[in-house]
């Protein structure tokens, strides 16, 4: 299908952004629209001034700017649209249905197990969103009866002014203050999942998500809390941790509303692989289980992993902390480390010191500090107690080391993997 994109047609067009989302945006507008030029332009901290100037200085009748989700548009002077809002505009015209999942955590999970039972029902899915594969390239050869299950950032939420057909919202935690410009900004961002919504739409939600209760007292949507306290047999599943029962109730609930049988969503549970760098177990090196939770990069979500671990595989003797200083409170998780007992600690800066300043002095683990990952994992291999596990979750974001918790968990697994 070529979609009906005329507010593009003879304009230039100006992308704000790279990476993946401006090679989709590249091919796609390409392919559906009649445009007079296309460019990209990366603003740099050096060059931003200039770079701004330039543009406010193009005739704003015959240009559009599109804007990445990586650079905030409160930082932006200049009108502008964004890849997600294109896409729902066409997914829109195409007259398929949409499946959104946000929050702090756990989307990723929810979304690609969701999209994974409805296959498993029967449905035409496509998954696509914030977890790597571009919404814009989804839409490729897409027929109407097609479900697209997307994983939404607040990056991506946040200028966006139309809902997806049914939402789901997993948790919501203090993150993206940086971005965001404050914790209020962030879940206003978020609040767009379900904000636009009329009486046709669908919210669910877990109702221990405070917030979730103030937003549903003020729309016109369906609304439908889980049960939090429901028992889920887990025990066959690769998915562990009552974060992921919590998970799975979303994804059912959804599932379950559009027809697909319970005893199936029961075995898309037991038959489901963790999304790479989430509780994945890379190897076990002389009685030591290296865990890759490269994911949890907020204190909530280290809990969450150690909790699911120490009931579900072992003891944790060694953990890996540490990352951009996003003014968390890690009270909560240093009272759990120094609780369990934790022996041995790696800590990567900035937030591996202000955590270390922060241990009680009843509590001594072993403390190795460092920058680089192989040492963190060759040093891990020769302290960490043989019949326990060493876990990279370090509970805060990744890029004062690494351009992402992917790298990081990648370069994490390769020193895994080349230990013997």
């Amino acid at each position: 299908m070529i979609f009906n994109l005329e507010y593009f047609t003879g304009k230039d067009v100006v992308f704000i952004g790279k990476g993946k989302e401006w090679s989709s945006f590249e091919k796609f507008i390409t392919d559906n629209a009649q445009i007079k030029s296309l460019k990209s332009v990366y603003l740099t901290e050096d060059t931003k001034e200039t770079q701004l100037t330039e543009l406010q200085a193009m005739n704003p009748e015959s240009t559009i700017f599109v804007k990445t989700a990586g650079y905030p548009g409160n930082q932006l002077p200049l009108p502008y649209t964004t890849p997600t809002r294109v896409f729902f505009d066409c997914v829109k015209q195409l007259g398929a249905k949409t499946i959104g999942v946000t929050g702090t955590k756990g989307k990723t999970t929810t979304a690609s197990l969701l999209a994974f039972m409805l296959k498993n029902g029967g449905f035409p899915v496509r998954l696509c969103g914030n977890m790597g594969d571009p919404m814009l390239d989804s839409l490729r050869d897409a027929k109407s009866t097609d479900i697209f299950v997307v994983e939404l950032s607040s990056f991506q939420l946040n200028e966006l002014t139309q809902s997806p057909d049914v939402a789901i919202l997993t948790n919501l935690f203090r993150d993206h203050i940086d971005y965001h410009g404050s914790i209020d900004a962030y879940w206003e961002a978020k609040r767009n999942i379900m904000r636009h919504m009329d009486e046709s739409g669908m919210f669910v939600y877990n109702p221990q998500t405070e917030f979730a209760l103030h937003w549903i007292a003020d729309t016109k949507a369906k609304t439908v809390a889980i049960d939090p306290n429901e028992t889920i047999d887990m025990s066959q599943a690769k998915l562990i941790g009552d974060h992921n029962r919590l998970n799975f109730l979303m994804a059912r609930t959804v599932a379950e509303s559009l027809g697909v049988d319970r005893n199936i969503t029961m075995l898309s549970l037991r038959e489901f692989e963790p999304v790479r760098h989430r509780l994945q177990t890379v190897k076990n090196v002389n009685g030591v289980t290296f865990v890759d939770d490269a994911i949890g990069s907020t204190p909530e979500a280290t809990i969450a992993g150690i909790e699911a671990l120490i009931r579900n595989r072992g003891p944790v003797g060694c953990i890996m902390l540490g990352g951009v200083d996003r003014e968390y409170d890690f009270s909560e998780l240093i009272r759990m480390i120094s609780r369990v007992g934790i022996p041995k600690l790696v800590l990567f800066p900035d937030t591996g010191a202000i955590i270390k300043s922060q241990l009680p002095e009843s509590y001594t683990p072993d403390i190795f500090e460092t920058r680089d990952m192989k040492e963190a994992v060759n040093w891990a291999a020769e302290q960490t107690p043989s019949g326990s596990i060493c876990l990279l979750s370090t509970a805060a974001p990744s890029t004062v080391l690494w351009s992402s918790f992917e790298e990081k968990g990648s370069l994490f697994q390769q020193a895994v993997l080349e230990l013997t």
